[in-house]
C-alpha cells in the first residue's frame, strides 16, 4: 500500500513510469557511454549541428536520471523534469529528422509523428494523467473510499 504522499494514483502508474523512464535512460545511456568511453563521434552530416546534439543528448540523459530518482523519492518535481525531458527529446528527434531526411522529409513525416506520439508523447501524457492530486479538505472526501 502506498502512503498518503504518493505522486501517482496507483501502483500500475508507478510501474509504467519506472519502465518508461528506464527505457529512455538505456537508449540515451548507450549514446553517452559510446561518446565518453569509446570515443565515438557523429557522422559527417551531423557536423553542422554537432555541439547542440551533444549538449541535448547529455542534458536529456541527466534529466532522465534526475527524473528516475524523483520517482523513487515520490517528489512532485518528477512531473516537471519528465515534461522538460519530453520537450528536449522532441527537439532532439526533430533535429535528427531534419538532418536525416533533408530533401525527402515529406514522405516520412507521418511515420515520424506516429512514432513520436506512440513512444514519447502518449506515455508522457498517460503519466501526467495519473498524477495524484489529494483533496484540499475533508468535505471533498465525503463518501469517497480511502485506499
Amino acid at each position: 500500500m502506498l502512503h498518503d504522499e504518493r505522486i501517482l494514483k496507483n501502483k500500475f502508474a508507478y510501474f509504467f513510469t519506472i519502465i518508461f523512464i528506464l527505457g529512455w535512460i538505456i537508449y540515451y545511456g548507450v549514446f553517452v557511454i559510446n561518446v565518453l568511453l569509446k570515443g565515438y563521434r557523429l557522422v559527417e552530416k551531423y557536423i553542422k549541428f554537432r555541439i547542440p546534439i551533444y549538449f541535448l543528448n547529455f542534458i536529456v540523459f541527466t534529466l532522465l536520471i534526475v527524473t528516475f530518482v524523483h520517482v523513487f523519492k515520490e517528489s512532485k518535481k518528477m512531473f516537471m523534469y519528465l515534461n522538460m525531458t519530453c520537450v528536449l527529446i522532441i527537439i532532439l528527434g526533430s533535429l535528427s529528422f531534419y538532418i536525416n531526411y533533408d530533401e525527402i522529409w515529406g514522405k516520412y513525416i507521418y511515420s515520424f509523428l506516429f512514432g513520436l506520439t506512440l513512444f514519447l508523447i502518449g506515455p508522457t501524457l498517460f503519466i501526467n494523467y495519473f498524477k495524484h492530486t489529494p483533496a484540499k479538505n475533508e468535505i471533498e472526501n465525503i463518501g469517497k473510499h480511502n485506499d
